[in-house]
């Protein structure tokens, strides 16, 4: 790897951004709401019935990691599966994989992360410009893949307004101890008359994770002793978790009165090391077009959106230096049409179609799923009423799913049908209560049918299934908010009971040296609550010192009373965070405790705290601005594993690790 190339891009960019910020003209700063792109009429958090997370501006600037499930994990409801610093997925209350779909403006990922959780995420946090999470189902408006959640990673790669300035920008370096991250980063957003455009650039480097002990976790040191062998002695880091991963983006669009049409061109680059395998490596590609068309209209129907996305995405999975292994290549496809419309007494909503292709394959000896080829066509609706103090939605899904394998094994083709309704009652000012009831269905996806072979990066044998039914779930969700100019809290509680969940399962035998799993159905139940408390300690209008207490928990079983594995444990903690001008300092402390209640041959997780502080200040510089940002992660330097993550028993989180970095925006 090249430990100049992420230094130098970075330094060419702030130059950039030096140069054009002193020749740009001022422009008022403007407070903007929030708006959730990913909701289905792009409301407030605060209107939907359904609990739901913006992350934007310098908070998200703050918390960006190597990759997106470490970016998002210190979120109420949220985890990861960390498999090491390049490779982690969010995990949406307890569920991940299939079940929580990553997009990015709006069109999914189109990468084969949710195959395996050593595959990376082909989506940029540093690029973007804030990321929305939705907890429980989605599947209404994304599909089946969203049963259990989804992140929209929201980017202007396609513009769909022209910037007030010429041009406008930014440029980023950032870096942090554990893991001597070096990522450089820059973007621009122009354009005049009718036309704009867009142009973003990163580039990262990582070394080996710098851990406080031993690379085995306690429970599996003492398993192994118990057993007669010998733990390894590995301690101080993670062998094999470096990488490097690059990627940028151009696109433009005509912007009319009335309409606008755009597209874009992206490509993302990675190579990293997989954690438990001493010189394997994954080396991925994925380049993607995004196009969007937009048309307002003055009747019944008010707005017409067409969006797309094509993805030629590539990764191989290097069993050492020279030596390929399997080959999995996708080329895949989504369209997507939706029309926005207000009906008579008061109705408005919208109704779409959606059509996704995926043209899967797998070469070589390791591929534990076939090729095969996917499509799903999809038709929904959701219409959404306000009354005095009500507000009423409700929605309808059908999603037609055919696979067609390439072995000599049966196809598959089944329709989900997904329903939910929701209200949302402002009972008193300031005050809310949201309840959201679905009932969605989940086609099972090729790797839980037709799996047979094994799976090296979750050390297991997996056969699927060809017979698998529709998972099926009905989920209440029930949020009780308070949104005062002052204190300020929110608390959220769900039930989601599943019929035929889907899930592997060991049977105790052994294939090709490794434990089999087979993928078998039961019912079963998810159930828990966030909580979040936010009191002004000091506010008088200069300065502004907060207090922040949270908690979230879930529970995850089988209807025969044995626990799923991967749950999160139960967390709480607080924080506190004081402004002042363009000054912001915070520090908090959260506590996770133990998860000793597990599934078969799944090893406890010991309780640990992480402490962390921050500080940032603006500096400005005109009409352009400097925004540098300090944060120490894991302060107490404590051997912490997140349960959700497969390798948790030989790859805890990164030890104590400081986090620097500058971004100059114009």
């Amino acid at each position: 790897m090249c430990r100049s190339h992420s230094l130098r891009v970075a330094v060419v960019a702030m130059l950039l951004s030096h140069a054009v910020s002193q020749a740009a003209l001022a422009q008022e700063s403007k407070t903007e709401e929030i708006v959730v792109t990913s909701t289905a009429l792009r409301e407030n958090p605060l209107e939907v019935a359904q609990p739901t997370t913006v992350v934007a501006g310098d908070e998200l600037r703050r918390q960006i990691a190597a990759s997106i499930g470490e970016t998002l994990s210190s979120e109420l409801g949220v985890s990861s599966t960390y498999f090491g610093p390049s490779a982690s997925r969010p995990v949406i209350r307890g569920l991940s994989g299939d079940r929580v779909q990553v997009l990015q403006d709006g069109l999914a990922a189109l990468d084969v992360s949710s195959l395996s959780q050593d595959h990376a995420v082909t989506l940029e946090s540093v690029v973007s410009q804030q990321i929305e999470i939705i907890k429980g189902p989605a599947a209404l408006l994304y599909g089946s893949g969203a049963s259990g959640g989804l992140v929209n990673v929201v980017s202007t790669r396609v513009p769909t307004e022209v910037p007030a300035k010429a041009i406008t920008g930014a440029a980023e370096v950032r870096g942090d101890t554990a893991a001597e991250e070096r990522t450089g980063a820059f973007s621009l957003d122009g354009g005049a008359g009718n036309f704009a455009f867009h142009a973003d650039y990163f580039d990262r480097e990582t070394d080996d994770v710098e851990i406080p002990g031993f690379a085995q976790s306690d429970a599996l040191r003492r398993q192994l002793i118990e057993a007669g062998e010998e733990p390894d002695g590995v301690r101080g880091h993670i062998p094999n978790t470096a990488g490097e991963a690059s990627g940028g983006a151009v696109g433009g669009s005509y912007i009319g009165e009335n309409a606008l049409g755009g597209l874009s061109y992206s490509r993302y680059e990675t190579t990293y090391g997989i954690p438990g395998e001493e010189e394997a490596f994954i080396d991925m590609k994925q380049d993607r077009f995004d196009g969007k068309a937009e048309l307002d209209l003055d009747g019944a129907i008010k707005t017409l959106r067409l969006t797309g996305a094509y993805n030629d995405y590539t990764h191989t999975e290097f069993e050492a230096p020279g030596e390929p292994g399997t080959v999995f290549n996708q080329d895949a496809y989504e369209l997507r049409f939706t029309a926005d419309h207000e009906l008579g007494g008061g109705w408005r909503g919208t109704t779409g179609l959606q059509y996704v292709d995926v043209d899967f394959e797998a070469i070589g000896d390791e591929a534990f799923v076939p090729s095969s080829k996917t499509q799903t066509f999809s038709v929904f609706a959701f219409e959404e009423k306000h009354f005095d103090q009500w507000t009423i939605e409700l929605g309808a899904r059908a999603e037609q799913q055919q696979i067609d394998v390439a072995a000599d094994l049966p196809d598959y083709d089944e329709t989900a049908v997904s329903l939910s309704a929701g209200t949302v009652w402002e009972f008193a000012d300031d005050h809310a209560l949201a309840l959201n009831l679905t009932r969605t269905q989940r086609n099972p996806q090729a790797a839980e049918l037709y799996a047979d072979g094994p799976h090296i990066a979750a050390q297991r044998f997996e056969i699927g299934d060809s017979d698998l039914d529709q998972e099926t779930s009905v989920t209440a969700d029930l949020s009780l908010r308070h949104t005062g100019e002052r204190v300020a809290w929110t608390l959220s509680a769900y039930y989601n009971d599943y019929t035929d969940y889907i899930y592997a399962s060991p049977t105790g035998e052994i294939e090709d040296d490794l434990p089999v799993y087979v993928y078998l159905q039961q019912g079963a139940k998810f159930y828990g609550f966030e909580a979040e408390l936010n009191v002004p300690l000091l506010d008088d209008g200069q300065r502004h010192l907060g207090l922040r207490l949270a908690s979230d928990y879930v529970r995850g079983k089988l209807d025969n009373g044995d626990s799923l594995p991967q749950i999160p444990p139960l967390r709480f903690g607080a924080g506190l965070h004081y402004d002042q001008d363009a000054w912001h300092l915070g520090a908090q402390a959260f506590y996770y405790d133990k998860q000793d209640k597990l599934a078969a041959n799944e090893l406890p997780t010991d309780s640990f705290t992480l402490a962390e502080v921050d500080a940032s200040y603006r500096v400005p510089m005109g009409s352009a601005s400097v925004f540098l940002f300090l944060r120490g992660t894991n302060l107490l330097d404590e051997d912490a594993r997140q349960h959700a993550s497969p390798l948790k028993d030989i790859a805890p989180l990164a030890g104590r690790s400081w986090h620097v970095g500058a971004r100059a925006e114009f």
